[in-house]
């Protein structure tokens, strides 16, 4: 009768301890959350340089980093000739959005870590929301760049699709979101 309790009590036990493993796993990475966290890498915000693209300091190394997988407007004259519709406000939303949060950046193990420009390519949390997927909900970025297999790109996808039916900003000037782009208008 005892072996059959302490083998009773072991089974249970081991029952409840994989239990416990799935409520600390993310199901749709397969991720224990502890995981997850020890991947993104804490930043301090130095400069909004456009809506897509950021300066970071990092470890006392100030370091310049293109938002992954979305697109905004150009904001300067620089690469257009003239600023673009909505990439002022695009810079402004992600300026002030950032302000005062917990920021850190995550590697797409999908893609290369840099550019050829040296800026590093990475997903970028404010406070753990994902930046990306606010300013394309807000209809002031487009899903960009993609390679098909990033792990948040069903997540951008599905914001996108949502900015695009309200006709929120980039969406609200027809044929403006180009399948590479911009449009000049």
């Amino acid at each position: 009768m005892k072996k059959n309790i302490k083998l009773l009590s072991g089974i249970i036990a081991l029952l409840i301890a994989s239990a416990g493993g799935y409520v600390v796993s993310d199901y749709s990475t397969g991720n224990s959350y502890s995981e997850i966290e020890d991947k993104e890498i804490a930043i301090e915000l130095t400069r909004v340089i456009d809506g897509d693209t950021i300066e970071f300091n990092r470890n006392g190394e100030n370091k310049k980093m293109r938002l992954l997988l979305i697109d905004t407007p150009e904001s300067t004259t620089t690469k257009t000739g003239s600023a673009q519709p909505f990439g002022k406000e695009s810079k402004e939303f992600l300026s002030e959005y950032l302000v005062g949060k917990k920021l850190s950046l995550e590697y797409e193990p999908t893609q290369e870590q840099e550019d050829q420009y040296g800026r590093t390519l990475a997903y970028l949390f404010a406070d753990g929301e994902l930046v990306q997927e606010k300013l394309v909900a807000e209809g002031l970025a487009r899903v960009g760049y993609e390679k098909g297999q990033e792990i948040y790109l069903d997540d951008l996808n599905e914001a996108e699709k949502n900015a695009e039916l309200d006709k929120k900003n980039i969406w609200s000037i027809k044929d403006y979101v180009g399948k590479y782009g911009f449009n000049n208008k």
